[in-house]
């Protein structure tokens, strides 16, 4: 009977640690399905718990003995309790607070009342400032109340926090721009897919001393919370990002932390786009399952000439963010659903069109935005950081552009793949296989645009 008990521990120990990598044993999968906490602390206890056994089950049949000292039970029932205690410190961080563990980086959030605010609603003001709606705080740029010319819409980012009873999906706004000793709005909006939320309170993980962060105005249904926090920072700081989270407890249980950065700019011309979103390349490949659209078609070629007559902006500039690919119309009455991917592009010269700005948009159709992948063939693709010289065309009127970017300075690429040329050590220039330097493109953007202008 002890070989019998000896040979299960030591399969089964060595069956959880291969499973601990590839859960596909029964018990290992239900434990990483409804064990709350991050998949490391998972990883770990399992790895724990199947090498307990195999050490225990090799010794059992090393020393061949026929019963089970006292002691065993014992170490077996402490280690057993030490892990559990991991549930609760996953499921409540705060549990062990009172001893002075674990909240060396937490703040909870005050509360702050936000200035009155003034109907009717105008496009006066800042884009993400706070309006009322039927369906709680909008940002005034998302807000169609009142608007007659339109602002550009503030972006924001769905996650869904799972790992515990509630798993809420919260929809808030990740990437904040601003100027020292001015502020911005992040709404906060938090959905429970039915299950009430009695208690809602925020906190701060590891915020930066020069960020201050305040709760003003709530909005809530039996479900659904949207909590406006603002986020101010100090005068006097040091440009660049600065990045902490925003953490949700509901009715008592903490299900997690949505990432916030905020960069700290100075002058329009040092706009920050670097990279932030972390996505460094428009090409898409497709994975097995994926249920994919591909576009292809004849592309006419165009010469230089028709580039340049085509084209309402000649730049060269430098890719220094690639937005996250969404899904939505173009035109907006359009009914074909498409997947379009943002680039920012820092100017760096200008050889043609107005206005002459220093962060660009260009938008390439094409990317991943959740279960919808779509491959165009002759668009062009970009990757961060490299330098191109871009025959543009104006989107016009968008429903849509990046964070940051006006209407004016949203573009597609004039020809698809062709208006998209390599530019190498600030000089050379390939086009249909011929390099040539920027000075005799420029020369010849000249000299055709001057020709226009005698017709």
């Amino acid at each position: 009977m002890i070989y019998l008990l000896c040979g299960l521990l030591i399969i089964h120990g060595i069956v959880c640690l291969v499973g601990a990598f590839s859960p596909v044993y029964p018990p290992v999968f239900f434990f990483y399905a409804f064990f709350p906490g991050p998949f490391i602390i998972k990883l770990i206890i399992v790895l724990l718990a199947g090498a307990a056994q195999l050490a225990y089950g090799v010794y059992l049949s090393l020393r061949q003995k026929r019963r089970i000292r006292w002691y065993w039970p014992a170490i077996a029932t402490v280690v057993m309790a030490g892990l559990l205690l991991v549930f609760p410190a996953v499921q409540n961080p705060d549990l062990f607070t009172g001893l002075g563990w674990g909240n060396e980086n937490r703040q909870s959030i005050p509360t702050k009342a936000m200035p009155p605010i003034s109907l009717p609603i105008t496009a006066e003001g800042a884009p993400d400032d706070v309006v009322p709606t039927a369906d709680g705080p909008e940002y005034r740029a998302n807000s169609e109340v009142g608007i007659e010319n339109g602002l550009v819409p503030i972006e924001s980012k769905e996650i869904v926090l799972a790992g515990n009873k509630y798993s809420p999906q919260v929809t808030y706004r990740d990437y904040i721009a601003t100027k020292a000793g001015e502020s911005g709005n992040n709404i906060l909006r938090i959905d429970t897919g039915g299950q009430a939320i009695n208690k809602l309170s925020l906190y701060t993980v590891a915020k930066p001393d020069e960020i201050a962060v305040t709760e003003g105005m709530r909005w809530q249904r039996i479900d659904e919370a949207a909590v406006v926090l603002t986020i101010e920072v100090l005068p006097d700081v040091k440009l660049g990002p600065y990045i902490f989270k925003i953490g949700v407890k509901i009715n008592g249980t903490d299900c997690g932390a949505v990432p916030c950065t905020v960069n700290v700019i100075g002058n329009a011309s040092e706009f920050p786009f670097l990279g932030n979103h972390g996505i460094t390349t428009t090409r898409v490949e497709p994975e097995p399952g994926d249920n994919v659209t591909m576009s292809s078609a004849l592309m006419v070629k165009l010469t230089l000439d028709d580039l340049t007559a085509k084209s309402d902006v000649i730049v060269i500039g430098k890719v220094v963010d690639i937005f996250p690919s969404r899904s939505g119309t173009e035109p907006l009455w359009s009914s074909y659903l498409q997947v379009f991917t943002d680039v920012i592009i820092e100017t760096e010269r200008y050889l043609y069109g107005e206005p002459q700005s220093a962060y660009i948009a260009v938008r390439v159709t094409g990317g991943r935005a959740g279960e919808i992948v779509m491959w165009v063939e002759d668009e062009p693709v970009f990757n961060l950081g490299e330098e191109a010289l871009l025959f543009l065309t104006r989107v016009p009127q968008p429903n849509f552009s990046p964070e940051g970017i006006v209407p004016d300075d949203y573009y597609r690429v004039t020809g698809a793949m062709q208006g998209k040329l390599g530019y190498l050590d600030s000089q050379a220039v390939n086009l249909g296989g011929e390099s040539f330097t920027v000075s005799e493109i420029e020369q010849k953007i000249g000299s055709i645009r001057h020709a226009e202008g005698g017709n």
